[in-house]
């Protein structure tokens, strides 16, 4: 599925255009992924922030998560009517990167990730993805 990339929240209130590919394609089992996504994990992917175009951002509303493996805060929106997650900004990555859960975009789940995160929090009756790399914790 190549570029570009668009799509909406719930309720449509918010909605996203990309103009780039993803630098990567991640499905991250950490625990703020986990708890977000109400699952076991979310699939996200990383595009350069100048390339995201975020249409009605007065619905938007933010939260700041401070406890992060990282050591850095990331920002994450949200839409405030649906509450569904929009993007999060790793705090080091202001400007420069956005992360998307691919759910959020049109045929965003053709996007297949290359690397799996926080595998030591995967569940034993799920299977690591085709092809990606696995890590332990986060990409170094």
């Amino acid at each position: 599925m190549p570029a570009p990339y668009s799509g909406r929240c719930l309720c449509g209130g918010v909605s996203l255009n990309i103009t780039a590919e993803p630098a990567v394609v991640l499905s991250c089992f950490c625990t703020h992924c986990s708890k977000g996504a109400g699952g076991a994990n979310q699939v996200i992917a990383k595009f350069p922030a100048n390339e995201v175009q975020v249409t009605r951002q007065e619905n938007l509303s933010f939260y700041t998560l401070d406890d992060t493996s990282s050591g850095s805060p990331k920002e994450k929106a949200f839409c405030k009517t649906c509450g569904s997650p929009v993007w999060t900004v790793p705090g080091q990555a202001k400007g420069k990167f956005v992360i998307i859960r691919t759910a959020m975009l049109d045929s965003g789940l053709e996007l297949k990730p290359n690397s799996d995160l926080f595998v030591k929090n995967r569940p034993t009756w799920m299977s690591p993805s085709e092809g990606a790399s696995q890590w332990e914790e986060m990409r170094k």
